[in-house]
């Protein structure tokens, strides 16, 4: 596996208009981590960058992989398809940020340099749901419903104390 380079020059990568791919390890992304079940896994990527008229830079993100959740339901480890196709602007000023091209995600660089495997584990944070569901998980599943055949036919209200004192005031 040819190792990625940390840090580019933000504009060698522009005029050159260079092109980044290969794989990286889950592993490697230390805030994206603690986010999945496990590490276990390869994320294939490509970073093509280009020249932009009003902002510094820009470049076509690809991403693709299968992220270790853990389904909120079911609780067990699921794997996540990933295949993200984005376009980032590159910034160091505020005020490039309404320059934007729609659909544009903004990418905020500092010194001249942009770290490359952030660019990647930046797109992988965004994607992952708040809460992981597991959609190709059965739904045959009947132990659920049956726990609920042992829960009591109807519980009393817990305000229902309330509802007398107040008719108790009028």
């Amino acid at each position: 596996m040819k190792q990625l380079p940390e840090k580019v020059a933000l504009d060698k990568a522009i005029n050159g208009q260079r092109l980044y791919q290969g794989q990286i390890e889950l592993c490697q992304m230390t805030r994206l981590v603690d986010m999945l079940a496990d590490c276990e896994g390869i994320v294939e990527f490509s970073i093509q960058f280009e020249r932009a008229d009003r902002i510094p830079g820009k470049a076509q993100v690809k991403v693709k992989t299968d992220l270790p959740l853990i389904c909120t339901i079911s609780r067990k480890r699921y794997l996540m398809p990933v295949d993200i196709d984005s376009s980032i602007g590159f910034i160091n000023d505020l005020a490039y940020e309404e320059l934007l091209d729609v659909g544009m995600e903004a990418s905020w660089f500092e010194d001249g340099y942009v770290n490359l495997p952030e660019i990647i584990e930046d797109e992988l944070i965004l994607i992952v749901p708040d809460v992981p569901f597991d959609e190709t998980a059965t739904d045959g599943d009947d132990s659920d419903q049956q726990g609920d055949n042992n829960l009591p036919a109807e519980k009393e209200n817990p305000f229902s104390v309330l509802e007398s004192l107040k008719q108790d005031l009028k």
